[in-house]
Parts: structure tokens; C-alpha cells; sequence
């Protein structure tokens, strides 16, 4: 099979380290790929126009690729799945109508609401005067979340109504996530918070490990949310009994709804989720792999992904269930100094390898010396999987610890929940 991979960060890195070990695999080709990936992997930028549907297909198909894997979700929003389908090009990714689970907020609100999924209450709405008022007559905290993408940077909870008429007046006047702005405002929702993916291929679908992500930028969840700081998987506080709700009245019911709407959801389903009292509510959907999340699941998974992604992609799962190893594995993210604001770049990344933690790469890039350089606020996954949460978190900040790098930092408190 000859795959091509989309994206530049360390979530295709993971990916591309877990594809790499299938005996399905003839040739990996990335685009834009990122400083881990060999140069002979690497299609130039130059080479075709991702975001021009007639310049991206008759690249594909001029290289006879056998399936694309989308990482990114921007891709995915602007309907590339549907852009292959035309061409019977495989593609692991929903179409351009489901992906709006992610590309808009009020979107999967009406569907989740439509199929009686457990979410918290909210109300959309499209002028600043009546969000304002809302946000007035409602008890804080308050969540105010940018009806589009938003890099994970238009979401805020607002424990003052100061903070919420300030970010409301970011989206509305300043439009900066947009024009023609749009806003959802929900209950804030008490509990922990969990990530669980289901593989799906329109009808069937596999659920993966559930994982707990870091959010914030500093140690005891402090600090301004970022992309992610670490995860690990599985995280405890999705019992059985919470996996099975989750399968039953989330996954079960966004895929067969959306497949009787005419939809059908092929690809990665991400659900955030927030469990209080062995009971989950979805915060919200993502329409593909989590970034940092799979650098810690790409370790668990082992099973021949690739060829579960192709099945996927083709509307035709196999298993009823993945192959997963046994133990626990985790990701430290090291990021550049100043993320996830104004941060340093450029700089050098020199490092030993270790036969225990695999790293991943994700701000990074080769400068014209050839040296590998940050590019990225989100600099490197560092990832261990081991018979305990402790050992494999042990591992990664022993590497750490010896092999330091100037002008970044990390969380160290990664998993500390599960511990």
C-alpha cells in the first residue's frame, strides 16, 4: 500500500511511527511532514495546493496513492474526503458535512441535541447584544466558545461576566476568529475530564483506550490553555460502566444518526468528554486523532492500524474490538519557552535516542545547515509505554532530566490523577 500522510505534527508522527510497522506498508510519503521525517519522506511544499480541491486530487492521483490519511482537521473541513471519494481514493477522514462536528460548534450542539446525546445546555446565538444579555441572566462560570475553528483557542470559561463581555467582544468586534461571528454559551460543566476515540466506517466502529489530556500550560493546571501539555492512557476514570455509556449513547447514537441522516461518519470520532458521578457528558466533538493523545496511544495500540484505517476508509471494519497491550503509556510535551503566547523559536534540537522513550517531533524542521531546529510552540512528544503509569512517566523525566534542551519547559505533573 502506498499511503499518504497529512499534516506536520506530532500527531503524524505517531501515526506515521505506528503505519510504518505494518506489513501492508509499501511507501509513506508525508505532507508537509515536520524535522522527524526523512527528507525522501517529505513531498515539498510546492508540490500541490491542499487547500485547491483540482491541484490536491490530480497530485494524488498522478501518484497513485492507495489511501490518504488526514491528521489535521482544516483539510477535512474543506471536504477533502469528499474530493476523493469522487476519484475512488480511499480516504481515513469524515466528509466535509460530518467534519462540521468539529468545524462548528452549534452544528454539533443541534445534532447531539437532535439525538439526544448527553451534552450541557446551551444557546447559539449571532449578535453581541443578546449574548451579552444572556451571559447576564445566567450563573457563573459560563463557557463562551467561537462557533468555528479556532486552533483549541476559542473556548473560554468565564468565572466573571467582565471576562465574558471581553471575549465576547473579541468574537463579535474584533472578529477575531472570523467575520460573521457566531457564539455558543453553555452551562459549565463540574467533574474530570476524559478523551475516547472511535474508529468508525460509517455503521460499525471500534472504541480506543480513553485518555486524559493537559490542557493548561503549567504544573496544577494553571496557566492559559494550550493544544495539549501531556496525556496518558488508559485513565481510570473511564470505568466500564462509563465506557459502556460512552459506546451506547454517544458513539452508538452520532453514527447511526448521522448515517440515517444520509452521512455516514467514516473516520476518526473524537469525544471530549466531562464525568462527574460515573456519568459522562460530551464538552465536544473532534473529527480526528487528538494531538498530543496519540503519541501515548500510537504505543498501546497492536494491532496493524494501517490496515484498520483502510478499512475504515473503505466504509468495511473487521474487528469488533483493537488489539491493545497491556500497561499504561503517557506523553510529556516539551515546549518552547513563552507557548503558548509569543515563543522562541529556532531553537537547536540535539538528541540522544533511548531504547524506552520514543520521540516524537512536532514544531520542528531542518534549517539550510541541516540541523534539526524548533519551529513550533509544541516542540517535541516524548512517549513511554510500560506495565505501570509511574515507570512509563519515570522514563520520560529521567530523559528529560539528562538530556536538557535550552529555552523550553514541560509540565511535570503529567498523569498525577492517576497516580
Amino acid at each position: 500500500m502506498k499511503v499518504l500522510l497529512l499534516g506536520s505534527g506530532g500527531r503524524e508522527s505517531a501515526l506515521a511511527y505506528k503505519i510504518k510497522q505494518s506489513s501492508k506498508i509499501t511507501e509513506l510519503k508525508v505532507y508537509p511532514g515536520n524535522g522527524g521525517f526523512s527528507k525522501s519522506e517529505i513531498i515539498p511544499k510546492n508540490f500541490f495546493d491542499l487547500k485547491n480541491k483540482n491541484s490536491t486530487v490530480q497530485f494524488i492521483q498522478k501518484e497513485k496513492f492507495d489511501l490518504v490519511i488526514v491528521g489535521p482537521e482544516e483539510p477535512l473541513v474543506d471536504g477533502i474526503a469528499d474530493w476523493l471519494e469522487e476519484v475512488k481514493i480511499p480516504c481515513f477522514g469524515p466528509s466535509k458535512y460530518c467534519a462540521q462536528l468539529e468545524g462548528s460548534k452549534d452544528f454539533a450542539k443541534q445534532l447531539m441535541k437532535e439525538f439526544s446525546i448527553p451534552t450541557a445546555q446551551y444557546e447559539t446565538f449571532n449578535t453581541l447584544q443578546l449574548a451579552k444579555d444572556y451571559c447576564m441572566t445566567h450563573s457563573l462560570p459560563i463557557v463562551v466558545k467561537a462557533d468555528g475553528l479556532a486552533a483549541g483557542k476559542g473556548v473560554t470559561v468565564c468565572e466573571t461576566l467582565e471576562i465574558a463581555n471581553s471575549f465576547l467582544d473579541e468574537i463579535f468586534i474584533d472578529q477575531k476568529f472570523g467575520q460573521d461571528p457566531k457564539v455558543v454559551i453553555e452551562e459549565f460543566l463540574v467533574g474530570e475530564e476524559a478523551s475516547i476515540f472511535a474508529i468508525s466506517d460509517g455503521e460499525k466502529f471500534i472504541i480506543l483506550p480513553a485518555l486524559q489530556d493537559h490542557k493548561r500550560a503549567y504544573e496544577n493546571d494553571l496557566g492559559p490553555n494550550t493544544g495539549g501539555m501531556g496525556a496518558y492512557s488508559p485513565a481510570p476514570i473511564a470505568t466500564k460502566k462509563i465506557l459502556e455509556q460512552v459506546k451506547k449513547e454517544i458513539f452508538e447514537k452520532m453514527i447511526l444518526g448521522l448515517k440515517e441522516k444520509g452521512y455516514p461518519y467514516k473516520g476518526l470520532l473524537y469525544a471530549g468528554l466531562m464525568i462527574q458521578n460515573d456519568y459522562a457528558k460530551v464538552i465536544e466533538f473532534n473529527c480526528r486523532f487528538g494531538d498530543p493523545e496519540t503519541q501515548a496511544l500510537m504505543l498501546l495500540i497492536e494491532d496493524d492500524l494501517l490496515q484498520i484505517l483502510f478499512e475504515s476508509a473503505n466504509g468495511n471494519l473487521q474487528k469488533k474490538e483493537i488489539l491493545i497491550k497491556e500497561g499504561f503509556a503517557a506523553v510529556v510535551v516539551l515546549a518552547a519557552l513563552g507557548y503558548p503566547n509569543v515563543y522562541t523559536k529556532n531553537i537547536p534540537i540535539e538528541l540522544n535516542s533511548s531504547p524506552s522513550v520514543q520521540i516524537f517531533h512536532a514544531g520542528t524542521q531542518l534549517n539550510s545547515e541541516n540541523q534539526i531546529v524548533s519551529s513550533g510552540g509544541r516542540v517535541l512528544g516524548l512517549s513511554c509505554q510500560d506495565k505501570d503509569l509511574k515507570s512509563a512517566l519515570d522514563s520520560i523525566y529521567d530523559y528529560l532530566n539528562a538530556n536538557p534542551v535550552q529555552n523550553t519547559f514541560y509540565r511535570k505533573d503529567i498523569g498525577k490523577k492517576a497516580l
